[in-house]
């Protein structure tokens, strides 16, 4: 067992880690609260996303970027103090935190964008460290996956004929969301084509993605 700092660690066989930790003399806590932080430092692509998006923003909103920036990291961390704990106190003091707050909060600018539309200069996209949370993001904000116009849903599991997606179990089909043009051009190049040129990611169909397009939230059979 390995001592950090008056806590005790050991792995276990199967991959988990068992924690013990002294208490100061006369505690009396029978419950302790863990905090967990990412060892990985913000990485420089990371926070060249966050600086750019932000400068986006404020273009849009005619601020200056780091008003934006300070700003909008005060509304995240509001949001999430709870769930970052460690990682967002140290966001807040030195500006620097590890790559996973740092993708939630590439996750939050990119959905400000989308609620707010707010031009930018590039196809959100592009911005995204993770692909699949951008693509349930914009469905949310029936925002097109691939350029933010207005869309619609879009169903990548194919149906037969006298399919009505009213009525038709959806929760678990892959879905992700599109507009005129580019739910056009899928039908015409093809699936495949369609996402090794756009590097789509279609996510599955849950109950709050199916509330926001009025669909049935039945499960898929």
């Amino acid at each position: 067992m390995t001592e950090s700092s008056g806590t005790y660690y050991s792995t276990l066989p199967d991959g988990r880690v068992l924690l013990a930790c002294t208490l100061p003399d006369g505690a009396d806590e029978t419950e302790a609260r863990v905090l967990w932080q990412d060892r990985e430092e913000i990485s420089g692509e990371q926070r060249r996303k966050i600086f750019a998006i932000c400068g986006e923003i404020a273009q849009w909103s005619a601020h200056d970027p780091e008003y934006v920036r300070k700003n909008l990291t005060a509304d995240f961390l509001r949001a999430n103090i709870e769930r970052l704990q460690l990682s967002a106190l140290s966001l807040a003091i030195s500006g620097n935190c590890d790559k996973g707050t740092a993708s939630l909060f590439i996750d939050f600018l990119i959905n400000f964008c989308l609620e707010n539309e707010v031009p930018t200069s590039k196809p959100l996209q592009e911005y995204a460290d993770d692909l699949e949370r951008y693509t349930y993001g914009a469905l949310l904000h029936k925002r097109c996956v691939v350029c933010g116009k207005r869309a619609d849903i879009h169903h990548v599991d194919q149906v037969g004929m006298g399919y009505n997606r009213n009525t038709k179990p959806q929760l678990g089909a892959l879905v992700m969301p599109l507009c005129r043009v580019h739910h056009s051009e899928l039908h015409t190049i093809g699936r495949t084509a369609f996402e090794n040129r756009y590097h789509t990611v279609p996510v599955p169909m849950d109950k709050r993605i199916a509330g926001k397009y009025n669909i049935s939230g039945k499960a898929a059979s």
